[in-house]
């Protein structure tokens, strides 16, 4: 398991800029990440639109000064993005769709919301509201 720091940004993105300018956001960093596949060319940037658009309107109807939420959102998309991904790359194996989220999704996920968490502390401290939501120390 790994962090997914594109799902980071694009959800912070979704946090700080709004449902446009991180659905943007996102596809332009997914098909950035694409150019590795150019078989899948788009899918990457199809899974962060979607999931930034998806949290940011979520965001929207949360409370964003508590690092647990943002750990809970963090990892809601994480997992979003997962399963959007692979469920177009596994499209002909869904058994083994079922199998990845459960053995590579949910880990990659908390260990994205964690790193997300530490963000939080970090943007606390530094008093970044956008993040924050004007949480105070």
């Amino acid at each position: 398991a790994r962090p997914d720091f594109l799902v980071l940004v694009v959800v912070y993105a979704s946090l700080v800029m709004g449902s446009r300018a991180a659905t943007i956001t996102g596809f332009v960093l997914g098909l950035a990440a694409d150019a590795e596949m150019p078989e899948y060319l788009g899918l990457n940037a199809l899974a962060l639109s979607a999931t930034a658009y998806a949290m940011s309107g979520l965001w929207s109807r949360l409370v964003r000064t508590n690092v647990l939420v943002q750990a809970l959102v963090l990892f809601a998309g994480s997992l979003m993005h997962d399963a959007v991904y692979y469920l177009v790359y596994y499209r002909n194996h869904l058994d083994l769709l079922g199998r990845f989220l459960l053995r590579f999704g949910v880990p990659g996920g908390l260990y994205t919301a964690a790193v997300g968490g530490i963000v939080f502390l970090a943007a606390r401290g530094r008093k970044w509201r956008a993040i924050t939501g004007g949480a105070h120390r």
